[in-house]
């Protein structure tokens, strides 16, 4: 027999016809898989509904323990099940965000404990800054504005008061004060322009983002926030795209320099140039920073 032959030989063999047993096994094993699939699918469909059940549920919860806030945000988080889901709201009465956990039990929601960012708290600080505000009207007679830090444990002054005398008042007054906890605070010297662009933005489109109901750092307070919060403002009033860099910045006891002026310490064509003294009620130190307000080129 020729190799061409036995070769084909062989091949011919190698696809015989499968036999009934073989069939019939193929169509078993087949079912099978095709019922693992679909108790899968529909495991997943009854766990999904058990869980939207259950977060429809805490919706329900969080509206009604908080009848008179706006329920921002309600977040599951990575578990299966969800054991803790967080409720963000704003407080419509004074502008900020808190949070309230919802603990499961069984299969309902219950309210969880209280959270440092949880609106009792906020309100408190609220209070604690709002003994210091009051004071500013003794310490200054210049024009100024008052913007709350996103987490409540401080505040920012925005001030169209340039002289360093009287902007050392300013700071010296509030470092006097004594809190029952220690603010963060920020006077933000503005040029006129500046400040009513400022003041023309809109803050609550900005601080009504639920990941700053947790984040409280450098980028929600200060000048950095302000000047976020009136971002779509510049770039009308500026006619393009714009950008702010730090340019100076001072560690200092006695506050401003006598000598100081903020357009020595930025660019010749920057926008505008903007000075912040930053410290805390019940501190003698400070940082005092100058920011320049560029178009971007």
């Amino acid at each position: 027999m020729s190799r061409h032959h036995r070769y084909r030989l062989h091949h011919h063999h190698s696809h015989m016809p499968m036999t009934a047993e073989q069939r019939k096994n193929g169509r078993r094993i087949a079912l099978i898989v095709l019922g693992a699939v679909l108790a899968f699918a529909a495991a997943v469909l009854i766990y999904r509904s058990v869980v939207n059940s259950y977060v429809k549920q805490v919706k329900k919860l969080a509206a009604e323990t908080y009848p008179d806030a706006e329920l921002v945000q309600v977040s599951e988080g990575a578990a299966l099940f969800p054991d803790r889901v967080r409720a963000t709201y704003w407080d419509r009465e004074y502008g900020f965000l808190f949070i309230q956990d919802f603990q499961r039990e069984g299969l309902h929601p219950v309210i969880g404990t209280e959270s440092p960012e949880s609106r009792a708290r906020r309100r408190t600080y609220r209070g604690f800054c709002d003994q210091c505000i009051a004071a500013l009207s003794k310490l200054t007679s210049a024009d100024y504005s008052v913007y709350y830090d996103t987490n409540l444990r401080g505040f920012s002054v925005l001030t169209t008061e340039t002289d360093p005398e009287k902007l050392n008042a300013m700071l010296h007054g509030l470092q006097a004060m004594k809190p029952a906890y220690p603010l963060r605070f920020s006077i933000v010297s503005c040029p006129a322009e500046l400040c009513e662009i400022i003041r023309s933005g809109d803050p609550a489109a900005v601080m009504k983002d639920p990941r700053l109901a947790i984040e409280a750092d450098n980028i929600t307070q200060g000048e950095v926030m302000l000047l976020r919060m009136c971002a779509d403002e510049l770039i009308t009033a500026l006619g393009g795209d714009w950008n702010n860099s730090l340019e100076y910045s001072d560690y200092t006891e006695s506050g401003v320099p006598a000598d100081y002026r903020a357009a020595d310490h930025v660019p010749e064509d920057a926008a505008y140039a903007v000075t912040e003294l930053e410290s805390k009620t019940g501190q003698n130190t400070a940082d005092l920073r100058c920011w320049s307000v560029n178009t971007r080129t």
